[in-house]
């Protein structure tokens, strides 16, 4: 009697596969929504795995079959939505290039294209991005990652600092490169804490609405840089010879 062949199943027919996948990068997702919650809520060396583990309902040992150690976990968490916010920079700023046709741009249009990208977001209600700003500030202000924030959002910055001299051409590259540095500790507190102007005033003004504050923040940011191209600009004009 003839054996009959093992039938074999397509790819496509398969009740496994394309599900299997799906279930696998839903689990992904979930770990890292969970994992920027507890990052951000606790920090991370008080978050431990089996806490972001029961918080996904997930296996202990699925965060490091998908992500590796805590450590790379929480790489991944920053890289998932730094990505977005450096594409979305870059595009602001190459419409902002594009527009300008090669004249200096505005210092207020390249504020508001940097620290707006983020602070929408922030403003949006949408909880995991009000995580995700809650953490990079904590990471921001970290020695212990510097190398995470050097990977994730340094070199998008670097190309906005060299806008902003082409604009400022008078500013030293120290100055300008501190004046830069006071733009993010800003955009990060106030994404961070946006409720500080709220306890501050002892409930006088109401602050917990990061787009409350936005245009504000806005104002600041940009009148700040451009009093230090002034500065520089006046110390100069007094180091000529009359």
């Amino acid at each position: 009697m003839a054996k009959s062949s093992p039938r074999r199943s397509s790819p496509g027919a398969s009740p496994t596969g394309p599900k299997r996948r799906a279930d696998s990068e839903a689990t992904r997702q979930r770990i890292l929504d969970c994992a920027e919650k507890l990052f951000a809520d606790a920090g991370f060396h008080a978050t431990s795995v089996r806490d972001i583990a029961a918080l996904a309902e997930c296996q202990f040992a699925l965060i490091g079959y998908h992500f590796g150690s805590k450590a790379e976990l929480l790489d991944h968490v920053l890289a998932r939505r730094s990505s977005v916010l450096n594409d979305e920079r870059m595009a602001r700023l190459d419409r902002l290039r594009d527009r300008s046709k090669g004249k200096p741009i505005a210092i207020r249009e390249l504020v508001e294209a940097f620290v707006g990208t983020i602070m929408e977001r922030a403003g949006q209600g949408d909880a995991g991005w009000s995580n995700y700003t809650r953490l990079i500030a904590a990471i921001a202000i970290s020695a212990e990652w510097s190398y995470l924030t050097d990977k994730h959002f340094n070199q998008m910055a670097r190309q906005y600092v060299a806008e902003m001299k082409r604009s400022l051409p008078n500013v030293t590259d120290e100055r300008l490169h501190q004046a830069f540095f006071f733009l993010l500790g800003a955009m990060c507190t106030v994404c961070a804490r946006p409720n500080r102007v709220e306890t501050l005033s002892q409930g006088r003004f109401g602050s917990k609405e990061v787009a409350h504050m936005t245009e504000s923040l806005y104002t600041f940011l940009a009148a700040g840089i451009t009093a230090v191209a002034d500065e520089a600009r006046a110390n100069k004009a007094a180091d000529m010879p009359r």
